[in-house]
């Protein structure tokens, strides 16, 4: 306000003229119009409009200082927040890097039983096939040699043992 009056001062005449009546402020002053009027140097206005601006200005300046404060803790507050994301991203990537592990040598694990478990079905299946081979070899090899003796053994020559397990063609 007050550079404002200072400067429209200086525009005008160097004799200050009254803004209601356009006369020179000493005449103003003078007029019976104005006889409740207080007049007082320029510099004593000037610096109790300071001094009144300045005690405006206080709060603004109290609510400043408090704002800056709230930004001071926001931005403590985001660091903190920026910070704890941090580490709960580095927790959650060490769980996740160990439950991939687990699940790796678990996976190793189970493949390793299930290998196991079918070299010990194979062994078992390839001692039950060689048990059949020998099982069929025997068998092979007995009734290669029962019908070799059926075609070498002539029924007319036979010999006294045979009548005890069929019936002799000679002895009828």
């Amino acid at each position: 306000m007050c550079e404002a009056f200072l400067e429209e001062r200086d525009q005008r005449s160097p004799e200050a003229l009254c803004s209601q009546h356009s006369e020179k402020l000493q005449r103003c002053r003078d007029s019976q119009t104005h006889t409740n009027h207080r007049f007082r140097p320029m510099d004593e206005v000037a610096q109790d409009l300071k001094e009144l601006l300045q005690k405006s200005l206080q709060p603004f300046q109290e609510k400043l200082k408090l704002f800056e404060e709230v930004q001071v803790k926001f931005d403590q507050t985001a660091g903190h927040m920026k910070v704890q994301a941090q580490h709960t991203e580095t927790q959650i990537k060490e769980q996740f890097k160990k439950l991939h592990q687990f699940l790796e040598e678990e996976e190793e694990a189970r493949m390793a039983a299930l290998r196991e478990e079918e070299e010990q079905k194979r062994r078992m299946m390839e001692e039950k096939m060689e048990a059949v081979s020998r099982e069929i070899a025997a068998l092979s090899h007995t009734v290669r040699a029962t019908e070799e003796e059926l075609r070498a053994e002539d029924w007319r020559g036979c010999s006294a043992p045979c009548w005890r397990i069929h019936s002799c063609p000679q002895e009828l």
